[in-house]
């Protein structure tokens, strides 16, 4: 992926023509407007290729912070009302800013049935997905300003800026926020399984560039073989203010 500053990013069109290059066959002159099937089929592919890996791999530059504010029910709405491109919970990262308190989840639904049957109020926030809504128990209170960070659905930018605003290429000249060598190499194993052609090799090429990719993506903790050391442990503090100054 080139980032903002260090070259232009390759679109559609310049993705379907390495890719056919790579497969050997003649590179396209446009896409979206191409009325060959094997064009069509490229396009076909490499919007595949997008949604599968934004549904399979947890890319940092697929990730952003929503916000809500809270409504006094236990539905808090549609997931993708409060974010329109929401695609899962980044785990761990619902607040309640107003409170200072974690929810926790999303849980179960045998956690969630058991948590109404027993908890009828509280100090310990809960929620959940259910029929694609936010579900909040014990009910809070209106007007709470709650944060929370998810993947994205969307992975194509349609405004030439370096932003992610939809889920699928529709023009020639749309670009990716994903890395663009995994989408053609993507393109590529995808396409020739397509045509029923031999793609093993392809494949295993594509998921070792995945592999690498994915291990570098985003910051990671350090893992310490011999244990954690005192000097450099996170403070032991409470997830709310017990009448601390």
């Amino acid at each position: 992926r080139n980032e903002a500053g260090t070259g232009s990013r390759m679109t559609l069109l310049t993705i379907c023509q390495d890719a056919a290059k790579l497969i050997g066959i003649t590179a396209p002159d446009a896409v979206t407007s191409s009325t060959d099937t094997s064009t069509i089929q490229l396009e076909a592919v490499a919007n595949q290729e997008g949604r599968a890996q934004v549904q399979k791999y947890r890319w940092e530059v697929l990730i952003k912070e929503g916000s809500h504010t809270t409504i006094a029910a236990e539905s808090q709405g549609a997931m993708t009302t409060i974010a329109t491109d929401f695609g899962r919970f980044s785990n761990n990262t619902l607040w309640n800013r107003t409170t200072n308190r974690r929810y926790y989840g999303p849980i179960t639904d045998s956690e969630w049935q058991r948590i109404l049957a027993v908890v009828s109020g509280g100090i310990t926030n809960y929620f959940r997905i259910r029929g694609g809504n936010l579900l909040m128990h014990p009910t809070p209170t209106a007007g709470e300003s709650v944060k929370f960070e998810y993947v994205s659905t969307d992975w194509v930018d349609t405004s030439g800026g370096t932003t992610a605003n939809a889920d699928k290429f529709t023009a020639d000249s749309q670009t990716t926020v994903l890395e663009e060598e995994l989408v053609i190499l993507g393109v590529v194993w995808r396409f020739l399984k397509l045509k029923g052609l031999p793609y093993d090799q392809q494949y295993v090429d594509y998921q070792n560039r995945v592999s690498e990719y994915s291990g570098h993506d985003g910051a990671s903790p350090i893992v310490r073989m011999g244990g954690p050391s005192r000097a450099i442990l996170a403070l032991n503090e409470p997830e709310g203010n017990y009448g601390g100054v």
